[in-house]
């Protein structure tokens, strides 16, 4: 009843063609991730960021090659401060869909959706209108756990624009503060 190192090996092989298989993709992997940019590398080792101070207003962001929280390139900013800035000019983007949007958002502010065709394309259409690097741009989402105006923060910073604020509690807390409010697509 014993078996042969014949049967065994046949028996073996698909177990030694999976574990080559999956030898040759972490090499593949590695690789790949040595030669990516720094904004697409992969932190393979997590590392504890120390904890944001309680007061900041400014967002963190982990750092992609070192793993470390560091500044993000944009500031969270209040429903009082984001009136401020509307009245003293600021552009306004709404991060949220476009269905969103058309049923009311923020008077005057621009539909860029993170979640939508054509966001790369309405980032290069507003930056080839002459805007400069230092305007105030300011962003929204629904607040809360949403993240799209962060999402849109980043890259509108990627696009050349250093004044981005995002305004943490978004479209509801400007629909609840009785802030001017406009339906349809237009701005």
């Amino acid at each position: 009843m014993a078996r042969s190192m014949g049967t065994l090996l046949v028996e073996m092989t698909p177990v030694l063609r999976l574990a080559g298989l999956l030898g040759a993709a972490l090499v593949c992997a590695v690789i790949s991730n040595a030669v990516a940019g720094p904004d697409r590398r992969l932190d393979w080792i997590r590392r504890e960021a120390p904890a944001p101070a309680a007061s900041a207003s400014v967002g963190s962001a982990a750092s992609p090659s070192s793993g470390a929280v560091t500044q993000a390139p944009w500031t969270e900013i209040s429903g009082e401060d984001a009136a401020r800035r509307r009245e003293s000019g600021a552009i306004f983007f709404d991060a949220r869909r476009s269905a969103e949007y058309r049923s009311g958002h923020i008077a005057g502010a621009r539909s860029l959706s993170v979640w939508e065709a054509g966001l790369d394309e309405g980032i290069q259409k507003f930056f080839g209108e002459g805007h400069p690097a230092g305007e105030d741009i300011v962003v929204y989402c629904n607040g809360g756990e949403c993240e799209d105006s962060h999402t849109l923060a980043q890259k509108l910073f990627l696009a050349g624009f250093d004044h981005v604020s995002v305004y943490k509690d978004g479209f509801p807390d400007w629909k609840k503060r009785g802030l001017p409010i406009h339906e349809g697509d237009a701005p």
